[in-house]
């Protein structure tokens, strides 16, 4: 069953620019991923620096083989010096499919 995962995170307020653009870079780097469906990136109005980063997979295991794989961390390196904390990841199951 498709997951989407969701890393609500705090980026550089003053590199803001920069980071959208390392978050195109690797976005498509991650599409050629086995079981990658689709990203986005959503920015909180109110609240400079707040993002959240949405990832759709086609299941759980192949979002997180992906992600313990040494290409995780290349494929994300350059979004990686913009996080000024930790971010924190969760997981949802799609229960209602798009239209």
């Amino acid at each position: 069953m498709a997951v989407r995962m969701m890393l609500f995170s705090t980026v550089d307020t003053e590199r803001e620019e920069e980071f959208e653009k390392a978050f195109g870079k690797v976005r498509e780097h991650v599409a050629t991923v086995p079981g990658h469906i689709r990203d986005e990136l959503l920015r909180l109005d109110d609240s400079p620096g707040s993002y959240v980063l949405v990832s759709d997979w086609e299941d759980r295991e192949k979002f997180t083989t992906w992600l313990r794989s040494a290409t995780h961390e290349t494929m994300t390196a350059d979004m990686r010096p913009y996080f000024t904390r930790p971010s924190e990841m969760r997981f949802y199951t799609l229960r209602v499919p798009q239209q």
